[in-house]
């Protein structure tokens, strides 16, 4: 009668002499102890990755940022400039806990530029997704707002770093306000506006073969951060796939703001992304002062 391991046991009658096992079956009992092995790593991993992905994936708990800092900072002339911003930019230590590894694009890659020649199509091309004109800052991947107030306005956008590693991506972009006031405006704009857009009901097929992609806009828990840094945060959800998630933070300090994006199919996590944004409002309270 053959055991589970393969190897071969006597009839259960009179004792008979031991008899040295085969090297074959040594074999092939290994094997099928190692075949197991693999197959219960492979199930454990497509569990883990099922729950990492899934639609019922649960959110932080916890009230939204407050958009003011609690002791903000305040400069005559502005604080901060184009050339400072780029100090934000992050290593691949840094951003350990995303795991996102390869630096596809990085500083003085792409050229600073006014908010109002950033891309003049971009409201009407979110407007015939099925997007308004309040809801236009969910597809902007820089702190700004592609209607009104923003559409004419000269302030810098800075685009610092793009990495990615398979669907995950994670981009790093600034504006450089005219004051202070102006980027705390901004803040409070766009939290205003995420509360107003809970969701989107978009015109673009869906993976399923539905008509429509219902885009649900969320307010992320407060994160921990310097008493002069103001923060909003907020992720979208699509339809359950590539990039189905997006996380977005809004770090200000005087006049700049600095946005953390991470598009994810559900592997990045809101923790992981809370620990990496706590991590930039840190950095950000270094920024030396022009």
């Amino acid at each position: 009668m053959a055991n589970q391991f393969g190897s071969v046991e006597p009839p259960l009658m009179s004792p008979v002499p031991s008899r040295k096992v085969p090297g074959w079956v040594w074999a092939v009992a290994v094997g099928v102890i190692l075949l197991t092995l693999f197959v219960a790593g492979f199930l454990a991993y497509v569990r883990h990755s099922l729950a990492e992905t899934s639609p019922d994936q649960p959110f932080l708990s916890g009230a939204p940022q407050n958009p003011d800092a609690l002791r903000p900072l305040v400069c005559g002339e502005p604080c901060f400039g184009v050339d400072t911003a780029y100090g934000m930019a992050v290593t691949r230590g840094d951003i350990s806990m995303l795991a996102v590894t390869d630096l596809v694009n990085d500083v003085g890659e792409s050229a600073p530029r006014a908010v109002a020649e950033t891309d003049p199509g971009a409201v009407a091309g979110w407007i015939d997704m099925g997007g308004t004109s309040e809801c236009a800052f969910i597809p902007s991947s820089a702190p700004y707002i592609a209607a009104e107030p923003d559409a004419s306005s000269r302030d810098m956008l800075v685009w610092m770093q793009t990495w990615t590693a398979g669907n995950e991506v994670m981009d790093l972009s600034a504006r450089v306000f005219t004051t202070s006031e102006d980027a705390s405006a901004f803040m409070h704009d766009v939290h205003a506006r995420v509360a107003g857009c809970p969701w989107v009901n978009t015109n673009i097929p869906t993976q399923a073969g539905l008509d429509t992609v219902l885009v649900q806009v969320t307010a992320q828990a407060a994160i921990d951060v310097p008493d002069e840094v103001a923060a909003v945060g907020w992720v979208r959800e699509g339809q359950p796939g590539d990039a189905w998630r997006s996380y977005v933070w809004d770090l200000q300090r005087g006049n700049l703001v600095v946005q953390a994006r991470v598009i994810t199919d559900g592997r990045v996590t809101e923790p992981q992304v809370a620990e990496f944004s706590e991590g930039l409002a840190q950095r950000l309270t270094s920024l030396p002062q022009e």
